[in-house]
């Protein structure tokens, strides 16, 4: 006990040492004091608690990362974490924010080894990238760090480029797009989200464009990815080859949202802009387009100016505002600057009503199709069968028997 007394007083002697040494401010009394009781610490963890703050995490990161590191990290040698934290600024370009959000995340980063960060930080270059690249990608998914170069990136990126056929150049484009593509199993979520999108008549080569384009694709749930290819099959009556021609097409589609953005939108485009299906299917990109920011905007000023065609020209939509407003006589810039600026506001309250109204339509459908399955007799229902115990049996049999007559009276 009083050897291990020694050693930690000797610890804290070498902690306060290498903080001077590396010279950094003490933090003030009343400034530890403060962070002392409401983290519960101890005096000897003041020199870590000083650096800690030095690389600018706040009290509430601090609070954070005792929970989640359940103190080992305050109880390791200051010497140790400075040399931790030198190798992820200087090998992994992680400053400043990015420093502390990648601690943040994951705590375990500070107490892993130099020696293993080493083989997935270089196999990540080896792929294509770089410095910068490198710290984005670890800040956003610093489980990667903890991951097995042989076991689970290397099957995954072979994956990748092997079976979906992305080239080994895009490969980097993908990783940086989404890197927490890296921690999904392919067995589990790779794979069978590719092989629903194919099964949904979407070519091999396509989905790899959509995948490269937009990987966040693959964390999408089945019902999700679902609901959305009905909404273009049910609400827009296109065929397969239709929703496949769309997806494809517009990599975001499944990020957007059904009913603060697809069905708002579809209304608009049939009700107001006389458009079709085939509107749509020619020109994907209107679902990515803002409603009440831009659509609305573009088509009433141009009916404000009695300028605008009918069906509405999706080029209309797609253009600078300096190349539109050359489109309406009469109009500048500025004009339409002011009509967005005393309109935008009323059409993000419309969508609103609509969508409340549109809500409460399919909330009194729903009623009344349930309503109406349990009417009896419903065709569509089976009805129930009657189990009968062995003596309620008898007992139906003897009264069917006396209402016919042939029940066995016994003798006289």
């Amino acid at each position: 006990m009083q050897s291990q007394t020694k050693k930690s007083e000797y610890q804290a002697f070498v902690d306060y040492y290498s903080m001077e040494y590396q010279e950094y401010e003490q933090m003030p009394d009343k400034a530890f004091e403060k962070l002392r009781r409401n983290l519960s610490l101890e005096q000897k963890h003041r020199p870590m608690l000083t650096y800690m703050v030095s690389l600018g995490f706040k009290e509430k990161d601090l609070e954070k990362l005792m929970l989640q590191s359940e103190e080992q990290l305050f109880s390791k040698p200051v010497s140790k974490i400075i040399s931790r934290v030198e190798y992820l600024k200087s090998e992994l370009g992680l400053e400043g924010t990015s420093l502390v959000k990648i601690v943040s995340k994951d705590p375990q980063i500070l107490l892993q080894r130099n020696r293993h960060s080493i083989p997935r930080c270089r196999y990540l270059t080896h792929l294509g990238l770089d410095t910068q690249e490198l710290a984005s990608v670890l800040s956003k998914q610093p489980s990667i760090l903890h991951l097995s170069v042989q076991n689970s990136l290397k099957p995954r990126v072979d994956y990748f480029r092997h079976e979906l056929g992305i080239a080994s150049e895009d490969l980097a484009k993908v990783i940086t797009r989404n890197p927490a593509v890296l921690t999904f199993s392919v067995e589990d979520q790779i794979a069978p989200r590719v092989e629903f999108l194919k099964d949904l008549g979407i070519s091999h080569e396509n989905v790899a464009k959509l995948i490269l384009r937009h990987p966040q694709t693959l964390q999408y749930s089945f019902d999700g990815i679902k609901e959305h290819v009905n909404f273009l099959a049910k609400d827009c009556k296109m065929n397969d080859e239709e929703v496949a021609k769309t997806i494809s097409r517009l990599n975001t589609f499944f990020s957007l949202s059904l009913e603060d953005n697809l069905r708002p939108k579809y209304e608009y485009l049939i009700d107001e802009l006389g458009g079709t299906k085939q509107t749509a299917i020619s020109f994907p990109a209107y679902w990515s387009l803002a409603l009440d920011t831009r659509i609305k905007p573009r088509h009433r000023f141009m009916e404000e100016y009695n300028a605008a065609p009918d069906p509405f020209p999706m080029k209309l939509l797609a253009e600078k505002d300096e190349v539109f407003v050359k489109r309406v006589r009469g109009a500048n810039l500025d004009a339409f600057e002011a009509f967005k600026k005393d309109n935008v506001e009323s059409y993000i309250a419309e969508t609103q009503k609509k969508k409340l109204l549109r809500s409460k339509v399919d909330h009194l459908r729903g009623a009344a199709e349930e309503a109406q399955s349990c009417v009896w007799p419903n065709p569509a229902m089976v009805p129930p069968k009657r189990v009968l115990s062995e003596r309620a049996m008898r007992s139906r049999d003897s009264f069917r028997n006396m209402r016919s007559g042939t029940q066995h009276r016994g003798p006289r």
